[in-house]
C-alpha cells in the first residue's frame, strides 16, 4: 500500500499539510513554556537547600531561555490561532458552540504567564530568593493552566464528550449496529417533529427525555450527514432529516436550513453536558494533558543535559558539569514517568475511545508489513493497552471504508485512518525507548562521578533534537491519525475547512515564514544564551 498517497487522498490536503508546520513549530516552542519554569522552580529549591551558586545560575539561564522562548512562542500562537480561523473556518464555528469558555479561561491564564514570566526576567536582580521561588511557582501554574485549556479543546476534537465507540473486546467491531455514535440532544420542537420509528432502523438509541429536550445516541454516519448539509447549505426540504418527519408535519421545509436545525442541536447538548464543563469530559482529556505536560519536560529536561553537554565539549567548569548532572537527573524522571504513566493512560484512553486509530497506530492490516507482527510482539502491546495477552486488538482490515458516510455525503472516499501512523508511532516509541536508554546510562555514570568522555558527550548535546523528533512524532500521531476526522464522528476535514483556499505560493509563504521565526529563534538562543554562557556571564 502506497501509505502516503493514502494520507494526501483525505480531503484539503495542502490545508492539512500548512496546520502541521504551523502546528509543528509551535510546539516545538511551546513545550519549553512548558519545561523551563519547572526547571527554574527545582534550580532555585536546590540552590535554597544547598546554597550551591551554580543551580542559581541554572535558574538565571533557564529564565532567559523562558523569557527569549516566551516571546516567540506568543508570536508563533497567534500565527497558528490565525491561520487556524483562515483554513478551518467551519470547524470553529461549529467548535463556537462549546470552547469559548475554556478558551476566555486561556486569556486569565495568559496573563498569569506574561506578567510572572517577565517579572522572573526582569526583576531577578531586585527579587529574594523565597521571593523568586514564589514567582516561578506562579509561572508554572499559569503555563500549565493554559495548556489545560488549550488541550481540552483538543481532547473534545480527538474524542467529543458522548462519544460511543465502535469496537468491543468481546463484541468486536460494531458498525452493524450504527457505531460509533455520538450523544445528541435534540430540542423539543425537533423531537416532536420526527418519527421516531423511521429513526430506529438507522440505529438512533432515544436514551430519554432531558430538560433541554430528548437525548439521543446517533451514529456519526448521520452526524456526519447532518454537519455536511449544514456547512453546505442545504435546506429541510432537501435534507436527509425530511424522510423522518412525522406524517401530517407541515413545515416550510425549502426556507428552514438544516444549519439552523444542527445548531440548536449543538446547542442544547452543550447545556446539558455544562457550557464550562464540556470539553474538560472529553474521555481522553485527563491522558492528553498528562501526556502534553509530560512531553514539555521530557523536552526541556534533555535540552538542559544537551545544552551543558554543548557546553564541556568546550571546556570543563563545575558550572557545566552540574548544569548536565541537574540535566541527566532531570530526563530521567521525566522520561520514565512519561512513557510509564502518562502515556500509558493515553494509551489506554485511545484504545477504548479511537478504536480505528489503535488499529492503525498497531498496524493491524494485512497490507502493510506490522512491526508488532513481524518481531513477535502481538501479546506484549495486548498486555501492555489491555493489560491480558488474550485480547483482541482491533483488525484494521474489517472497518468499513465507508463507515462515515451516509448516502455519498461527506464525500470521503476512505473514513478508515491513515497506516502511516503506525510506522511514525513505532518511530516514536523506539526513539524514546533509545532516550530513555541513553538517560540511564548518562545517570548511572554521573551516579559514580566518572568523568564523561567525549562520544557520550557529543550524543548528549544531540539528545534534545531526538527528544523533539519523538515529541514531534507523537503530535504527529494524534493529529494525522484522527483523518479524516475533524472532530472524531462529528465533522469531516472536507467540512471542517474553508470553501476558499489560498494558492500554493501562498501556503508556501506562509510555511517558510514559520520556518523563518523558527531558524531565527534557535540563532538568538545561540547568541543569547550559549555564547554568554561559554563567557561564564550570569
Amino acid at each position: 500500500m502506497d501509505l502516503l498517497s493514502q494520507w494526501l487522498s483525505y480531503p484539503a490536503s495542502i490545508d492539512r499539510i500548512l496546520s502541521i508546520i504551523g502546528i509543528e513549530i509551535h510546539w516545538f516552542i511551546l513545550q519549553y513554556v512548558l519545561g523551563l519554569p519547572l526547571v527554574i522552580l527545582l534550580a532555585l529549591l536546590a540552590y535554597k537547600r544547598t546554597g550551591k551558586t551554580n543551580y542559581e545560575k541554572i535558574a538565571r539561564t533557564a529564565t532567559k531561555a523562558l523569557g527569549l522562548i516566551f516571546a516567540v512562542g506568543a508570536a508563533s500562537g497567534t500565527a497558528s490561532e490565525f491561520g487556524l480561523v483562515v483554513i478551518w473556518p467551519n470547524l470553529l464555528e461549529a467548535a463556537g458552540r462549546y470552547i469559548y469558555f475554556p478558551l476566555y479561561l486561556e486569556i486569565f491564564a495568559f496573563l498569569t504567564e506574561i506578567v510572572f514570566i517577565y517579572l522572573l526576567v526582569f526583576a531577578w536582580s531586585k527579587l529574594s530568593l523565597n521571593a523568586r521561588i514564589a514567582i516561578a511557582f506562579l509561572a508554572l501554574f499559569g503555563a500549565w493552566f493554559s495548556a489545560a485549556m488549550i488541550v481540552s479543546v483538543n481532547s473534545y476534537m480527538v474524542a467529543p464528550t458522548g462519544i460511543a465507540p465502535a469496537f468491543d473486546q468481546q463484541k468486536g467491531w460494531l458498525y452493524q449496529q450504527g457505531y460509533p455514535k455520538v450523544l445528541l440532544v435534540l430540542p423539543s420542537q425537533i423531537a416532536s417533529a420526527l418519527d421516531v420509528s423511521k429513526l430506529l432502523p438507522l440505529e438512533v438509541e432515544v436514551v430519554g427525555e432531558v430538560k433541554e429536550g430528548v437525548a439521543v445516541y446517533v451514529p456519526s454516519r448521520i452526524v456526519a450527514r447532518l454537519a455536511y448539509e449544514a456547512w453546505s447549505g442545504v435546506t429541510l426540504r432537501d435534507s436527509v432529516l425530511a424522510g423522518f418527519l412525522k406524517p401530517g408535519i407541515q413545515l416550510p421545509a425549502e426556507k428552514i436550513l438544516v444549519k439552523d436545525l444542527v445548531d440548536s442541536i449543538l446547542l442544547a447538548t452543550v447545556e446539558h453536558v455544562g457550557y464550562t464543563s464540556v470539553t474538560f469530559l472529553s474521555p481522553v482529556y485527563p491522558g492528553s494533558i498528562l501526556h502534553s505536560i509530560g512531553a514539555g519536560i521530557t523536552t526541556t529536561a534533555f535540552t538542559i543535559l544537551g545544552a551543558y553537554a554543548l557546553l564541556l565539549l568546550k571546556k570543563r567548569s563545575e558550572y557545566y558539569e552540574t548544569g548536565l548532572r541537574f540535566g541527566v537527573i532531570l530526563s530521567l524522571i521525566a522520561i520514565i514517568v512519561q512513557g510509564a504513566i502518562f502515556g500509558h493512560v493515553m494509551g489506554e484512553e485511545i484504545a477504548h475511545y479511537n478504536p480505528e486509530k489503535l488499529a492503525a497506530m498497531e498496524g493491524q492490516s494485512s497490507s502493510i508489513m506490522s512491526i508488532p507482527r513481524t518481531f513477535g510482539i502481538e501479546n506484549l502491546m495486548k498486555i501492555i493497552i489491555y493489560g491480558r495477552p488474550d485480547a483482541q486488538l482491533p483488525d484494521y482490515d474489517l472497518i468499513p471504508p465507508g463507515y462515515c458516510v451516509l448516502g455519498g455525503a461527506p464525500p470521503i472516499s476512505d473514513c478508515r485512518p491513515p497506516l502511516l501512523i503506525h510506522y511514525l508511532y513505532y518511530v516514536k516509541t523506539g526513539l524514546a525507548v533509545l532516550l530513555g536508554l541513553f538517560a540511564i546510562v548518562m545517570f548511572v555514570l554521573v551516579y559514580k562521578n566518572t568523568k564523561i568522555n567525549t562520544s557520550l558527550l557529543v550524543l548528549a548535546a544531540l539528545s534534545p533534537i531526538l527528544a523533539q523528533l519523538v515529541s514531534f512524532l507523537g503530535w504527529a500521531v494524534r493529529e494525522i491519525g484522527r483523518k479524516p476526522w475533524s472532530i472524531y464522528g462529528v465533522m469531516t476535514v472536507d467540512v471542517a475547512h474553508t470553501a476558499n483556499p489560498a494558492s500554493p505560493s501562498a501556503y508556501i509563504l506562509v510555511a517558510f515564514i514559520f520556518l523563518a521565526a523558527l531558524s531565527l529563534l534557535i540563532y538568538a538562543a545561540y547568541r543569547i544564551l550559549y555564547l554568554p554562557s561559554l563567557r561564564g556571564d550570569q
